[in-house]
Protein backbone atom coordinates (compact mmCIF):
# COMPACT_ATOMS: atom_id res chain seq x y z
CA UNK A 1 0.00 0.00 0.00
CA UNK A 2 0.72 3.56 -0.43
CA UNK A 3 1.89 4.29 3.65
CA UNK A 4 4.01 1.02 3.14
CA UNK A 5 6.13 2.62 0.00
CA UNK A 6 6.43 6.32 1.50
CA UNK A 7 7.97 4.46 4.73
CA UNK A 8 10.62 2.14 2.43
CA UNK A 9 11.18 4.40 -0.43
CA UNK A 10 13.51 6.61 1.68
CA UNK A 11 15.09 3.76 3.43
CA UNK A 12 15.90 1.99 0.00
CA UNK A 13 17.44 5.74 -1.06
CA UNK A 14 19.49 5.52 2.48
CA UNK A 15 20.92 2.47 1.64
CA UNK A 16 21.34 2.79 -2.11
CA UNK A 17 23.48 5.90 -0.14
CA UNK A 18 25.31 3.91 2.21
CA UNK A 19 26.14 0.87 -0.18
CA UNK A 20 27.91 3.66 -2.67
CA UNK A 21 29.88 5.60 -0.02
CA UNK A 22 31.16 1.35 1.37
CA UNK A 23 32.22 1.14 -2.52
CA UNK A 24 33.73 4.72 -2.93
CA UNK A 25 35.79 3.94 0.53
CA UNK A 26 36.78 0.76 -0.82
CA UNK A 27 38.10 2.48 -4.25
CA UNK A 28 40.39 4.75 -2.07
CA UNK A 29 41.73 2.01 0.08
CA UNK A 30 42.49 -0.45 -2.55
CA UNK A 31 44.00 2.56 -4.53
CA UNK A 32 46.15 3.12 -1.34
CA UNK A 33 47.08 -0.57 -1.02
CA UNK A 34 47.28 -1.32 -4.91
CA UNK A 35 50.02 1.36 -5.48
CA UNK A 36 53.45 0.98 -6.16
CA UNK A 37 55.47 1.70 -2.97
CA UNK A 38 59.07 2.79 -3.38
CA UNK A 39 58.91 5.55 -0.57
CA UNK A 40 54.81 5.94 -0.34
CA UNK A 41 54.34 9.41 -1.95
CA UNK A 42 51.49 7.86 -4.70
CA UNK A 43 50.20 5.96 -1.62
CA UNK A 44 49.73 8.55 0.34
CA UNK A 45 48.32 10.71 -1.60
CA UNK A 46 45.00 9.81 -3.01
CA UNK A 47 42.06 11.89 -1.86
CA UNK A 48 38.47 10.75 -1.73
CA UNK A 49 35.90 13.49 -2.57
CA UNK A 50 32.08 13.51 -2.24
CA UNK A 51 30.67 15.28 -6.01
CA UNK A 52 26.62 14.37 -4.73
CA UNK A 53 24.92 12.00 -3.28
CA UNK A 54 26.41 8.30 -4.91
CA UNK A 55 28.79 10.17 -6.77
CA UNK A 56 32.31 10.26 -5.07
CA UNK A 57 35.83 11.04 -6.74
CA UNK A 58 39.17 9.57 -6.20
CA UNK A 59 42.47 11.60 -7.24
CA UNK A 60 45.83 11.91 -6.84
CA UNK A 61 48.06 15.08 -7.14
CA UNK A 62 51.32 13.16 -7.54
CA UNK A 63 51.93 13.29 -11.28
CA UNK A 64 53.55 9.73 -12.00
CA UNK A 65 50.33 8.02 -10.75
CA UNK A 66 49.25 7.19 -14.46
CA UNK A 67 52.68 6.10 -15.35
CA UNK A 68 53.24 3.77 -12.93
CA UNK A 69 49.67 2.44 -13.91
CA UNK A 70 49.60 2.71 -17.86
CA UNK A 71 53.50 2.97 -18.12
CA UNK A 72 55.40 4.89 -20.82
CA UNK A 73 57.19 4.30 -24.08
CA UNK A 74 61.03 4.88 -23.65
CA UNK A 75 62.09 8.90 -23.65
CA UNK A 76 64.72 10.80 -23.01
CA UNK A 77 66.79 12.18 -19.45
CA UNK A 78 68.13 15.85 -19.78
CA UNK A 79 69.87 17.91 -17.45
CA UNK A 80 67.56 20.37 -15.79
CA UNK A 81 69.74 22.60 -13.70
CA UNK A 82 73.03 21.62 -14.71
CA UNK A 83 75.61 21.46 -17.68
CA UNK A 84 75.30 17.19 -17.08
CA UNK A 85 73.62 14.13 -15.71
CA UNK A 86 75.50 12.88 -12.91
CA UNK A 87 74.87 9.27 -11.91
CA UNK A 88 76.82 5.62 -10.96
CA UNK A 89 76.99 2.67 -12.53
CA UNK A 90 78.73 -0.31 -11.13
CA UNK A 91 80.75 2.07 -9.00
CA UNK A 92 81.48 4.22 -11.27
CA UNK A 93 80.39 8.30 -12.05
CA UNK A 94 78.73 8.71 -15.30
CA UNK A 95 78.49 11.97 -16.57
CA UNK A 96 76.14 12.38 -19.59
CA UNK A 97 74.62 15.42 -21.64
CA UNK A 98 71.44 13.14 -21.99
CA UNK A 99 70.34 9.47 -21.52
CA UNK A 100 68.03 7.33 -22.84
CA UNK A 101 65.33 5.67 -20.44
CA UNK A 102 63.78 2.22 -21.37
CA UNK A 103 60.20 3.09 -20.61
CA UNK A 104 58.11 1.73 -17.25
CA UNK A 105 55.90 -1.23 -17.81
CA UNK A 106 52.29 -0.06 -16.32
CA UNK A 107 51.51 -1.68 -13.36
CA UNK A 108 47.40 -1.97 -13.63
CA UNK A 109 47.04 -0.58 -10.36
CA UNK A 110 43.93 1.20 -10.53
CA UNK A 111 41.95 -1.56 -12.66
CA UNK A 112 42.97 -4.07 -10.36
CA UNK A 113 41.60 -1.60 -7.47
CA UNK A 114 38.84 -1.12 -9.34
CA UNK A 115 37.83 -4.99 -9.86
CA UNK A 116 38.22 -5.95 -6.15
CA UNK A 117 35.78 -3.26 -5.27
CA UNK A 118 33.13 -4.11 -7.96
CA UNK A 119 33.37 -7.90 -6.43
CA UNK A 120 32.41 -6.70 -3.57
CA UNK A 121 29.54 -4.65 -4.46
CA UNK A 122 26.85 -7.27 -3.77
CA UNK A 123 28.26 -7.32 -0.25
CA UNK A 124 28.30 -3.32 0.19
CA UNK A 125 24.38 -3.54 -0.70
CA UNK A 126 23.89 -6.59 1.70
CA UNK A 127 25.47 -4.32 4.54
CA UNK A 128 23.61 -1.42 3.55
CA UNK A 129 20.00 -2.99 3.42
CA UNK A 130 20.50 -4.49 6.47
CA UNK A 131 21.87 -1.37 8.51
CA UNK A 132 18.09 0.29 7.27
CA UNK A 133 16.55 -3.18 8.43
CA UNK A 134 15.61 -3.73 4.66
CA UNK A 135 16.55 -7.54 5.05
Amino acid sequence: NWNEFNDIAPRILRALNLASEYLALEVYGNLQENSPQDHGRLAGAWELHQQGERTYMVTNPVSYASVQNDGSDPYEIFPRNAQSLVFEVGGQTIFAKRVQHPGIEGTGYIDQSLDQAESRIPEFVAMALDEEGLT
